[in-house]
């Protein structure tokens, strides 16, 4: 078990080295951005992302996820994996074409659908030969790649925004050039070009990655339906500006996002590992309670600081987004715990379960979002995004504990979830935010005093 813990660790750690640092400076690109473009600018540029995040998987077919998971299987040769996913990006490129020249005919997009088109095409590249690095776990060079990508976006930026003051156009180009530049240095540094030599066209081994990375597509539309259709609902009913307060809010609880992120990367292979050696379903459940823990004290401590924090991190029309971040924590909780099940869903070849699961929670936000937004503004949309993240958080636990033994404190687990949420209730309506965070640790500190002390332990040995 000690093994499985300091690989786990490693493999987080080597991930940190790129992505926290790389997200850090990403985090620190908003003040930049709020200072240099309007809120109603900043909203439309969101937008774009918002849509980009939607082509991506679709053109695509989700193929970089199967890279991952066939590459990493012990009877298929990791070569002829890589081939079969650029067949499918020769084809993603079509059809990535088709789909962003349809999308200019909704309006925020017509003078944008170029700048789309290119970024999606990069990102597909970018992901299938940054999944490829971990499948021959070079998960360094990965790390290095990721601090390269982020240092050309923040320099373009830095330059498009404030010298040359492009504005939309210059913070879209900078992403483009920075994924791009990504793609380039990727292909050859994983050896792209020497192993395509040696690999062979498998018909039989595509088949079975699509029969995987199909039912993705539906998982990925859905996880944007929940992350984007609310700011294209609030762009629509309410105003850009508006768009703009909820995006800057939502950059807050994205360092949480930020942390999971670099862990599921080193989870994801950590699991899929444990389940081609025979599986030790034990480690499942503890690695969850100590991840779950880390959540909760995260979402916590930033509620407790945050009101304090925006003046100092947003620029002035921003400021009053800090009352939207509590809640926005809320959910960023509840979407790592589903996204830690829904690796472990990946290692047990359950994409199904993936794809029904984000299906619902999707259907979920829709509905929350058509009946809160038009009456309550952005706070509908808040309503919108806690209530389907808590929705596919429970019901993942339910369901992978039917596939297998997952056995974790239930009653402590329901009693952090209301700890939080009572507390980032009463932080985003003002009310006594000092005596109540107080309370709220103190409450949260003696519910989890055993795992507290195991974690306290683990890290002193």
């Amino acid at each position: 078990m000690k093994e499985k813990y300091k690989l786990l660790i490693k493999d987080t750690f080597v991930f940190a080295l790129g992505s926290l640092g790389s997200k850090l400076i990403l985090f620190f690109l908003v003040p930049l951005y709020t200072n240099f473009l309007t809120t109603s600018e900043y909203g439309k540029a969101e937008l774009v992302n918002t849509f980009s995040s939607l082509v991506i998987p679709f053109s695509a077919l989700a193929i970089n996820e199967a890279v991952i998971r066939f590459g990493m299987m012990k009877k298929v040769k990791k070569e002829d994996v890589l081939l079969s996913s650029y067949v499918v990006l020769m084809f993603s490129i079509i059809s990535s074409l088709l789909i962003c020249y349809t999308l200019r005919f909704y309006p925020p997009l017509t003078d944008w659908w170029g700048y789309l088109f290119i970024h999606v095409v990069f990102s597909n590249i970018s992901e299938v030969e940054r999944c490829y690095l971990k499948v021959k776990n070079q998960n360094k060079k990965f790390a290095v790649i990721s601090i390269v990508q982020t240092a050309v976006l923040a320099l373009s930026n830095i330059l498009l925004l404030t010298v040359l003051r492009t504005g939309i156009r210059g913070y879209l180009t900078s992403s483009i050039i920075a994924i791009g530049s990504s793609a380039i240095i990727t292909f050859f540094a994983a050896g792209i070009p020497s192993d395509l030599k040696k690999s062979k066209f498998d018909t039989a081994l595509l088949k079975k990655m699509l029969v995987y990375s199909c039912p993705l597509i539906f998982t990925s539309i859905s996880w944007w339906v929940i992350h984007s259709c609310d700011k294209i609902m609030i762009e629509r009913l309410v105003d850009d500006s508006s768009l703009g307060l909820y995006t800057a809010a939502s950059k807050i609880p994205s360092l949480i996002n930020v942390i999971i992120a670099i862990f599921n990367q080193a989870w994801g292979l950590s699991s899929i590992r444990e389940v081609e050696s025979g599986g030790d379903t034990k480690y499942y459940a503890d690695v969850f309670e100590k991840f779950s823990l880390v959540l909760f004290i995260a979402a916590i401590g930033f509620t407790t600081i945050i009101k304090y924090f925006m003046p100092i991190y947003v620029g002035k029309e921003f400021i009053d987004a800090w009352k939207y971040v509590p809640l926005l924590l809320s959910s960023a909780v509840f979407y790592s715990i589903s996204a830690f099940i829904g690796s472990m869903y990946s290692a047990l070849q359950k994409s199904i379960n993936n794809m029904w699961t984000m299906i619902l929670c999707a259907i979920c936000n829709l509905i929350l979002n058509f009946l809160c937004i038009p009456y309550c503004g952005v706070w509908g949309a808040i309503i919108g995004t806690v209530g389907s993240y808590f929705v596919i958080a429970i019901i993942r636990i339910i369901d992978i504990k039917r596939l297998i033994v997952f056995k974790i404190s239930d009653f402590r687990f329901i009693i952090n979830i209301a700890i939080m949420l009572v507390h980032a209730t009463f932080v985003s309506l003002n009310i006594m935010i000092l005596p109540i965070s107080c309370f709220a640790i103190i409450c949260f500190v003696l519910n989890n005093r055993n795992t507290v002390t195991q974690v306290l332990s683990f890290f002193k040995k």
